[in-house]
């Protein structure tokens, strides 16, 4: 089967060039100057040249070959399939993990949705669809540019899938990781979602969920300087955000609140959400 291995180093620290570069002569190998965040793989994405693109994070394996044809007929069978979202489990126990999509796990994990979510170190985009809504914002730099392409997909008439047939493995660690990262960059790139997508009712209550419960999470956690940062930087972002507004139409919003229709009642969400330690929007 023909593939293109595209390995995108975001300014590491390691020996990864010299592994590449020592081992793996066919790879196509980028450097990054510095850390650019989301900009990094969209770098990947722009050079790839098959019509079928998968992104996995230099923490995720497992995928097969027949991870790879299942995803070709998928795609050849949905012809207005613009991105698949892989189960992601942990290495251990082979549990469910990284669960972005809003929606019960118990229910849904098992099972093929539509969804306006992407897990961006485990997805598979069409690439025609992403050369027509463009790539990921890199103003947002970390979080919320998977929910910001997909919807510009959606508004483009395309469907964003969860499929439960590719499972990849995420052997997380938190080794290096600034644990106030999600409490400010969850909190600012709210707005630059809302404003860049929403209309105005929706983005109201989206930010009023939003924001509320990046307040609670912040002040149990111990990060409410953090959450003031990011409402005070997502502000003054939010100029920015609208200039380039593509605000859903009908048919997008349609397909957006028959999403949120299977969104999980308040018991399941203080359960696991309001007491389990870590951010989860």
């Amino acid at each position: 089967m023909p593939r293109e291995i595209i390995v995108i180093d975001n300014h590491s620290e390691d020996a990864t060039k010299q592994l590449v570069e020592g081992q793996f002569g066919e790879v196509v190998y980028i450097r990054t100057e510095k850390n650019i965040g989301v900009t990094a793989r969209n770098l990947g994405l722009e050079r790839a040249k098959g019509d079928l693109v998968i992104t996995l994070d230099d923490d995720v394996t497992g995928l097969t070959d027949d991870h790879i044809y299942h995803l070709r007929e998928l795609f050849a069978k949905r012809p207005r399939l613009g991105a698949a979202n892989f189960r992601i489990v942990e290495p251990r126990m082979g549990q469910l993990t990284n669960w972005v999509h809003h929606c019960n796990p118990a229910e849904f994990s098992n099972r093929e949705f539509l969804t306006y979510e992407i897990t961006e170190g485990a997805v598979a985009f069409r690439k025609a669809a992403l050369e027509e809504v463009g790539l990921y914002w890199e103003n947002f730099f970390l979080s919320h540019e998977g929910p910001d392409l997909a919807f510009r997909l959606i508004n483009n008439g395309y469907d964003v899938l969860y499929t439960n047939a590719v499972v990849v493995t995420h052997h997380h660690s938190s080794l290096g990781r600034v644990h106030w990262l999600n409490y400010y960059f969850d909190t600012r790139n709210q707005f630059w979602l809302a404003a860049r997508n929403f209309p105005v009712g929706y983005a109201f209550l989206y930010l009023l969920k939003g924001l509320s419960s990046m307040l609670t999470y912040s002040i149990r956690d111990g990060y409410l300087t953090y959450f003031f940062r990011g409402v005070l930087d997502g502000l003054r972002g939010t100029p920015a955000a609208l200039r380039e507004r593509n605000v859903l139409n009908k048919k997008a919003m349609a397909a957006v609140k028959r999403i949120d229709s299977n969104r999980p009642g308040v018991l399941y969400l203080i359960k696991t959400r309001l007491l389990t330690k870590g951010v989860r929007l």
